[in-house]
């Protein structure tokens, strides 16, 4: 009889750790999606929706979108995972504020920021609600929709498919997911090909000529991603106006 029970119990053992089989068989990017963007909704990774900070793995996705590898059951496609540290926190930054293109109101109202002007392709850094710092931006055409939102992860790394092409990009910071298929929308480094080579000119970035190049996220600047990464921390706020 005791020989019994540990057999059932080993069997219940594996059977509740089957692990889901994910479809890889379909492409990578979506031309029907408005931005060009694939990815997997990742909203129910947590209660409240967003991607716990210590998630230490992002799939690739089109650019703008940039899903967990710790996915809920799903039909969508992932390609394969690719390895990232995760900070929850960031090293503070005291600035004063700045003579900077952002109207009144701009700014949320957290000890530490930012805003996105989506028209304008410009971001500002904020501090207490006052602009501190300006940067351009590539953003898209469609999304993500006016709002506040929270930063909830932060990612050194991660990877994206750009033009159909695998990329990477660094200093990714995520506050919201995408309307389409609900991955994550971040500021993020201009992303680089595997061989080097950025995925748009350095130069336009801030071109309004250049929106929608991006499938959701606001690429920035290298030396820009990295002070967002420094002034945001987890729960900061980001306030897209358009």
């Amino acid at each position: 009889m005791r020989r019994a029970l540990l057999v059932l119990a080993a069997a219940a053992a594996l059977a509740g750790g089957v692990a889901v089989a994910i479809d890889r068989s379909a492409p990578t990017s979506d031309a029907a999606d408005v931005d060009g963007v694939a990815g997997v909704a990742a909203a129910a990774a947590s209660p409240s929706g967003a991607v716990p900070p210590s998630t230490a793995t992002s799939a690739s996705a089109s650019d703008g979108e940039s899903v967990p590898a710790v996915l809920p059951p799903t039909t969508e496609a992932l390609t394969t995972a690719t390895t990232v540290t995760t900070s929850a926190t960031s090293t503070p930054t005291t600035m004063s504020p700045a003579v900077t293109s952002a109207p009144a109101g701009a700014c949320p109202p957290t000890h530490h920021g930012a805003a996105v002007d989506r028209d304008r392709q410009i971001g500002w850094l904020c501090a207490d609600g006052v602009p501190i710092d300006e940067f351009p931006v590539t953003g898209a055409v469609s999304q993500p929709d006016a709002g506040t939102y929270a930063v909830y992860a932060k990612d050194e790394t991660s990877s994206s498919h750009t033009h159909g092409r695998r990329s990477s990009m660094t200093h990714f910071v995520a506050f919201t997911y995408g309307k389409y298929r609900g991955a994550r929308i971040a500021f993020h480094s201009v992303p680089t090909y595997d061989d080097g080579t950025f995925v748009e000119p350095l130069e336009s970035v801030g071109d309004p000529t250049w929106r929608g190049d991006s499938g959701g996220c606001f690429r920035v600047l290298p030396d820009d991603a990295a002070r967002i990464w420094d002034h945001l921390a987890i729960g900061d706020e980001v306030r897209v106006l358009n």
